[in-house]
């Protein structure tokens, strides 16, 4: 253990995977009985991955001795859970595993949606790699679809190894929103479950309405993220072209425009099932020793909004004092509803991201507002240089904000209790 953690620290570990989630929390027990480990999500896209996922699942088990009192595996896209090796974490000593309701196959409701979402992503899947496959030219919007899908269809073997407690006995739970628990392996921790809500109403709602995210810098218009169009860009005229004046369109014109409204179409298809599976993730509030942690996975609107409009979402925000960035920094992961109660100066924060392989990750103006509301205490993991690895680079950083340390693979933020 390094020198800054003692019996009245709190670490948080956010590793460099690439475009993923990886976090460790370790909490200290009282006097010299050592610490506790809690693992939320361990996974890295396939398109994103800058090959850190080995060394970072060894420098766990290092730095936990293999033992694990709780995993959190906050949904089922590959970013988040493809780092959990069976044959790695089955060595562990694991306490519980936790899902969302979603994965419950004693639950027919979560069972029905599962597989209506497991037969569309199998789909399009399907018709991506065969348009791939064909060497038909690929978009960007294409690509980014056929990545969305790709994130959620490679999770056979990780889940089977979750939902089987890694073969080690592990207790697994399925969370759902209201849920409050109690760790018996560590003393002094209590959690609440936020989110997934169970209502299908929030489960639908993706992205924020308008005045709910955070616009460009001038304020004036919204950034588009992942956007889709109706038509191509070849197929875009502006009102003073000469086009418009006589524009006539031939038969085989006519059905290349029809063909792109249903490849689009597709597009959006994989977008929505992207952001739905997102929508299921599990939003864990930690209250250990007066300080209040709170990872919401990818959760999308939806899910934030069935807590924030409770009678305690405020006291819940303003209590907050680290808080992991939800999908990466994403458009719609963070709603200014929630983000502006947090009490200014008082939370840290802690992204995971990078813009590989969606440009439009994380979006600029929500990064620049958290840095103002946590008075600089926020850092980003593609910040971070690692040797002999190349990876897409976020802004350096000439000085660590205070409470942070950064490592080979790794930034630490430590809490003092």
């Amino acid at each position: 253990m390094p020198d800054e953690l003692d019996s009245n620290t709190i670490r948080i570990r956010m590793y460099r995977v690439g475009f993923g989630d990886c976090f460790l929390v370790s909490l200290p027990l009282t006097g010299d009985a050592g610490f506790r480990h809690i693992l939320v999500d361990c996974g890295v896209h396939g398109k994103g991955n800058i090959g850190t996922m080995d060394e970072v699942v060894d420098n766990i088990g290092t730095i936990t001795d293999k033992k694990l009192a709780i995993v959190i595996a906050t949904h089922a896209h590959q970013d988040h859970i493809s780092g959990f090796n069976p044959e790695k974490f089955g060595k562990f000593q694991i306490g519980e595993v936790w899902m969302p309701w979603t994965e419950d196959p004693k639950d027919a409701k979560a069972a029905t949606l599962k597989k209506k979402h497991v037969a569309l992503a199998a789909q399009l899947n399907d018709h991506f790699e065969a348009q791939a496959f064909s060497g038909a030219r690929v978009s960007k919007s294409r690509a980014a679809a056929a990545a969305a899908v790709a994130n959620l269809v490679a999770n056979k073997t990780s889940l089977q190894a979750l939902h089987s407690g890694f073969g080690v006995d592990a207790r697994v739970r399925f969370l759902k929103a209201g849920d409050s628990l109690q760790s018996g392996d560590v003393p002094g921790l209590s959690l609440k479950v936020l989110g997934p809500p169970t209502d299908e109403k929030f489960l639908a709602k993706m992205d924020p309405p308008a005045g709910h995210s955070y616009l460009r810098l001038d304020g004036n218009r919204v950034e588009s993220a992942n956007q889709l169009r109706p038509f191509s860009s070849k197929w875009e005229i502006k009102p003073t072209d000469s086009d418009l004046q006589n524009l006539r369109l031939s038969e085989a014109e006519r059905k290349r425009i029809k063909d792109e409204v249903a490849s689009d179409s597709l597009d959006g298809l994989a977008f929505a099932l992207d952001k739905a599976i997102n929508n299921t993730s599990v939003v864990t509030l930690f209250a250990f020793r007066g300080q209040v942690l709170l990872f919401p996975g990818d959760a999308q609107y939806g899910n934030w909004e069935a807590w924030l409009q409770q009678s305690d979402a405020a006291d819940i925000l303003s209590s907050v004092t680290f808080l992991k960035v939800a999908h990466h920094g994403s458009v719609n992961a963070t709603p200014k509803d929630a983000l502006e109660q947090m009490s200014p100066g008082k939370f840290a924060a802690m992204v995971s991201t990078q813009s590989t392989p969606w440009p439009s990750i994380p979006r600029g103006p929500l990064m620049d507002r958290l840095k103002q509301q946590t008075k600089n205490k926020t850092i980003r993991s593609d910040s971070l240089a690692i040797k002999d690895i190349k990876a897409p680079k976020g802004p350096v950083v000439s000085k660590l904000p205070s409470g942070f340390v950064k490592g080979d693979f790794w930034y630490d933020y430590f809490i003092k209790l």
